[in-house]
């Protein structure tokens, strides 16, 4: 996310969970407002030990990014339900993402999708709502109750803000949902509902500006103007993906791949793969073959990583990216499902399997050169 590197922390229903270097800056900014100022306002607090203040604030802070997390696994395991593939979700600086492959292929669909977050966080509103008052009631002690107080209060806020009508906020989504079953034009829906996202964004932006200024009354929130550009950069950006999809319409990945590509034995060693596969080559990275299956893709860059006097002794299987499920593709899958599978971050390339055997390997080379092709007739 910005370049800015994320650490895998585990899996959650066979989804990897990552979390991005730049949300330590917000979890440390939560928890030192939590312990520094709204724990110690709570008269029921008052006189407690500030190492106390300083823990509440943390276990709730890390309650709090569980309920994000559960939100974006919402999303989620409905778009895995509906077919699609998720790459992976990550918590950042902004809250968190869902890495989803696919757009969704109906209005159905993406509205069943983008509601799913926004469902999750209200339900769990509810929940430490009803926890909260369930406490109270029995008379326990604050650092029993207010936590669930806040969480339900900051739940609530964040279902309702991500419900509000502009892209690509889930709200946005819904939007584009509606807007795409009306006109039957998934582009012009994407358009319309961008625009609500930026002037969505913008609008934020100005209100902290002026605030902060003095024209209007209030406090100028920073924060809220840097989510305000985040949403107008991404709705930006998401039209512009999709304006680029839609060059690709109508083209499956079959059209683009390279058939019958040549392979490597998943058993020589990486001085023999150097030597008789890419110095002097064709290609950056070649599929792997072990036992008569396909176990992933090995390239230059997974050389790299082996210290020169090791080659004659490491295999290439194992130095292969082996992520099977993430490295796939099926031949009859829209090319336009390829942008966010081969994205800068992601491998350059796919393996093409269909009926269980390999028939292509597809890069991202080949995706760039469609493109230019549809976009120059």
């Amino acid at each position: 996310m910005f370049d800015i590197p994320s650490v895998r922390i585990g899996k959650l229903f066979g989804i990897p969970v990552e979390v991005n270097l730049s949300w330590i800056v917000i979890f440390v900014l939560v928890s030192l407002s939590l312990g520094g100022a709204y724990y110690p306002s709570i008269p029921e607090a008052g006189g407690a030990p500030s190492w106390l203040y300083a823990a509440m604030g943390i276990l709730t802070a890390l309650c709090f990014f569980a309920s994000i997390l559960l939100h974006e696994l919402s999303h989620s395991l409905v778009t895995r339900a509906e077919g699609g593939h998720v790459g992976r979700i990550t918590l950042f600086l902004f809250g968190g993402v869902s890495e989803i492959d696919e757009e969704p292929r109906s209005p159905g669909r993406e509205f069943l999708m983008a509601a799913a977050g926004p469902a999750m966080s209200l339900v769990l509103a509810g929940l430490c709502f009803a926890s909260y008052t369930f406490a109270v009631g029995r008379g326990a002690a604050w650092y029993v109750w207010a936590p669930l107080q806040y969480l339900a209060g900051i739940n609530l806020l964040v279902g309702l803000f991500n419900m509000l009508p502009g892209f690509p906020l889930d709200g946005g989504r819904v939007l584009r949902s509606i807007l795409w079953a009306v006109t039957g034009d998934v582009l012009k829906a994407t358009r319309w509902a961008s625009r609500s996202g930026q002037l969505l964004g913008w609008g934020m932006v100005s209100y902290s500006v002026l605030t902060f200024v003095g024209v209007l009354p209030g406090q100028g929130n920073i924060w809220l103007g840097l989510i305000g550009w985040f949403i107008a950069w991404m709705a930006g950006a998401a039209y512009r993906q999709q304006e680029a999809k839609s060059r690709l319409e109508g083209l499956s990945v079959a059209g683009i791949m390279t058939s019958t590509p040549e392979t490597v034995p998943g058993d020589i060693t990486v001085e023999s793969l150097a030597h008789e596969h890419f110095l002097g080559g064709l290609h950056s990275r070649y599929p792997v073959m072990f036992e008569g299956a396909i176990h992933g893709i090995v390239s230059l860059a997974d050389i790299k990583g082996v210290a020169r006097p090791d080659w004659p002794f490491v295999r290439v299987i194992d130095i292969a990216n082996r992520d099977i499920p993430g490295l796939m593709v099926a031949p009859d899958a829209p090319a336009s499902s390829l942008m966010a599978r081969l994205a800068a971050e992601k491998p350059g390339a796919l393996l093409v399997v269909g009926e269980g055997r390999l028939v292509g390997i597809v890069t991202r080379a080949d995706l760039i050169a469609a493109l230019q092709d549809r976009a120059a007739q």
